[in-house]
This record gives structure tokens, sequence and C-alpha cells, in this order.
């Protein structure tokens, strides 16, 4: 009989045992990190990758067709105004300007001879008007006088148009014959060649584009290329300062601003079913780049917002709980006023709830949630607006704890982790 209560009252002492250590959490502590808010300067940005283009180039097409007879340049060669680029074969041009010349010249003649005649014809209509009031020419022969005189001017007047025609055709066979021999009208570098003597060049229509033979790019004003995503771009505007990095310059970076920001959406498929919606942003390159080349990979960082000496946490501190998971025991005045203070901004999405966004305070060997106010985000930091003072020290890991605490669980701040970083 004895041995039995014993065992029973061993069975109770341990539920009893096991029923505090649970409710106690078993007396553990949660080994944590921390760090201390600190007052920084934050800048917000926004990352973008496209690529280096010149602000100012033109693509030299063909406006004459035929055979290329000369080229002049190379690829990579800077040239002026006025410098010869490509020949085109002139003979058919020339033949074009010799021809209408001659009709030119014919036409002329023609009027000459038509001015001849008429002045012949008024002479003989002055004489016929003297025969006339001498009674020597009837009205009739004065009035047939008359008309000759009148042809003779028409005759004169079509000449004279036929003339300037001619004279039209020339002078467009010789705009023609000029183009053949194509000049740089820019200065800059050739930084495309597209066309090898003996090839034919095509002139462009209204519906068909003509032959690109080189490109003149001017590459002391660079720029920059880059999609920014549809949730970023409403925070670009121009005028914003950019940091603009070079593949091929690895170790350093160049000083950019925003000179345009897109209107047109650019749509990318990528997935099934799934585009991807991105804006151009257009970063003007003010710093000198040595060796820079058009098409060259590029990524840029816009600053959208700035702050300075404000209070800030690291990025990994803030954490987002469900209001019905959190103790009442140990919330204070502060945090209650920091939960007014931050009402405005709704919290964030949890679960599809509306969680509060805070930090766990690191105090008196607890963790005490704090709801915050959050300002603009750094590449490491947070600004914080409001919910934390100056010195106070947070938990900054491991991501298990940060997770998983909850309001007034007890922890062991880490020791090699707790000293505050410069």
């Amino acid at each position: 009989m004895k041995k039995t209560l014993f065992i029973v009252l061993g069975v109770v002492v341990v539920v009893v045992l096991i029923a505090l250590n649970i409710r106690s959490g078993g007396g553990r502590k949660e080994t944590v990190d921390v760090a201390e808010v600190e007052r920084r300067d934050v800048e917000q940005k926004v990352t973008a990758s496209g690529g280096i283009q010149p602000r100012r180039r033109v693509n030299v097409s063909a406006s004459a067709m035929g055979k290329v007879t000369k080229v002049g340049v190379v690829e990579g060669q800077r040239v002026e105004v006025g410098d010869f680029l490509v020949q085109i074969d002139p003979a058919p041009y020339q033949s074009a300007v010799d021809q209408t010349s001659a009709i030119a010249r014919a036409a002329e003649a023609k009027l000459e001879l038509e001015k001849a005649s008429l002045a012949k014809t008024v002479v003989d209509y002055e004489r016929a008007i003297e025969m006339h009031n001498g009674g020597y020419l009837s009205e009739d022969q004065l009035r047939d006088a008359k008309v000759s005189v009148d042809i003779s001017k028409a005759k004169v007047k079509s000449a004279r148009e036929t003339l300037a025609q001619y004279r039209a055709s020339m002078n467009k066979a010789r705009h023609d014959l000029s183009q053949v021999r194509i000049m740089a009208e820019m200065a800059g570098v050739i930084t495309a060649l597209n066309v090898e003597e003996g090839e034919s060049a095509i002139m462009g229509t209204l519906n068909n584009p003509g032959t690109v033979l080189l490109t003149i790019a001017d590459l002391s004003e660079m720029e920059a290329e880059v999609r920014v995503d549809e949730t970023e771009v409403v925070l670009v505007v121009p005028g914003q300062l950019a940091r603009v990095r070079l593949d091929a310059f690895p170790d350093t970076s160049f000083a950019g601003r925003v000179s345009e920001v897109g209107n047109s959406a650019v749509r990318s498929q990528i997935g099934l079913g799934q585009q991807s919606v991105d804006f151009k942003v257009v970063v003007t390159i003010t710093d000198e780049i040595p060796g820079i080349r058009p098409g060259l990979s590029a990524s840029v960082d816009i600053v959208v917002a700035e702050a300075s000496d404000v209070l800030t946490v690291p990025i990994q501190c803030l954490t987002v709980r469900d209001e019905s998971t959190l103790g009442t025991s140990r919330r204070s005045a502060r945090d209650d006023d920091a939960e007014k203070d931050s009402a405005d901004t709704g919290g964030a999405e949890l679960g599809g709830r509306r969680g509060m966004e805070g930090v766990l305070i690191a105090d008196d060997g607890a963790a005490t949630f704090r709801r915050v106010d959050v300002g603009i985000a750094g590449e490491r930091y947070f600004e914080i607006k409001s919910g934390v003072s100056e010195g106070e020290k947070v938990v900054s890991g491991p991501f298990r704890a940060l997770n998983d605490l909850r309001d007034g669980d007890p922890i062991k701040v880490r020791k090699d982790k707790g000293k505050r970083r410069k």
C-alpha cells in the first residue's frame, strides 16, 4: 500500500515539474545578438542595371544607291566635321548630271529662239498698225498680226517654264551626285562600321530603312540607360543623384544624375504567363571615364531619399508581430505611445492580417516587443522615427530568435556580439 502511495506521489511530482517547466519555458534563455540604436545618415537607393550609350550619336545612312567604291575610316577612328567617310560609285549620277545639263542647254536655246520669234511678230504687228492706219491693211489682217504676237508670247512663256523644269532636274541630279561622297556632319568616334568596299548601299524609303553605313558617337557625354521595376520607378525623378558602376571598371564608380524617366512601360516575358513591367530611366554620367565604349554593362544606384543624423537600427532587427500573440505583462506606456504614433501606417501584412512592425528590446534579461514607426530604408539600416531611444539595445539575431521570441521571453546576450559597432 505504501509502495503504491509513493509511486502515485512520484508521478504527481513529475507531472507538476513538467507543467512548471513548460509554463516557464524550462528556464531556458534564448541566446541572442544585440545592436545599439544609433544616429546615422541613411540613404535609400533604387538599383537597376542596363548599358552605356552616348548621349549624342548619328547613324549615317546611304542617301544614294550604288556600290561602295571607297571607305575612308576605320572603326574606333576619331573624325571631325567635314572629314571624308565613304564614297559610292559616282558614274551613274555623273551621267544623269551630264544628261540633264544637255537638256537644260537645249531648253535655253529654245527659249532664245522663241524670244527672237516674239520680237519679229512685235515688229510685224507695229508695221501692220501703220499700214492699217494708211488704209493698206484690212481690220482682219491687223487682227491676225495681233494674234501672232500673243502666240509668240505664249511660246516664250512655255519655253521659259520648260527651261525651269529642266534646270530643277539638273539641280537634283547634281545634288544626288554630291550625296555619293559622304562627309562627317559631327565630330566624334566611329563606333560602328557596317560596310566594306564593293558592297552595295541601299537608300531608305518611307517603309524601309536604308543601309546604315556607320555610326558616329560623341563619347564625351555618356548615359546609362537602365530599366527600373514598376514598384520603384515611382520614387525616381529627374535630377536625383546616382552612382554608376561598370563591369569594365569593377573597382570604382562614377557620379551621375537622373536626366530622364520613361512614361511607357517595357514588358518582358519572365515565365509561363508572367511578365515583368519596367520603365526606362536614363542617368547622365557627369564624371569622365577614359576608355569608355558604348554598350558596356552598367548598374546604377539612384539616391531617392536621404536622412541625416537620425535614429537607426540594422535592417535585420525589424520584425512583424500579430497583436494577438503579444503578451501584456511587460507592455509599458512607451509601447502604447509608439503604437499610437504609428497607427497611421497600418502595420504590415502578416498571414493575411495586419501585423505590427517593431523591434525586440533587450532589457533586464528579457525581450520586449516595441512597436516602431519606420522611415526610409538604407542598404543596412532602417530609419526609426519613433518607438525607441538612442542607446537602447535591440535584438539583431539570430533569425530564428527574431522569428520565435515572444514579448517577455527570457534572453541571454551573446558577449562577443553585444559590443557596440563603430
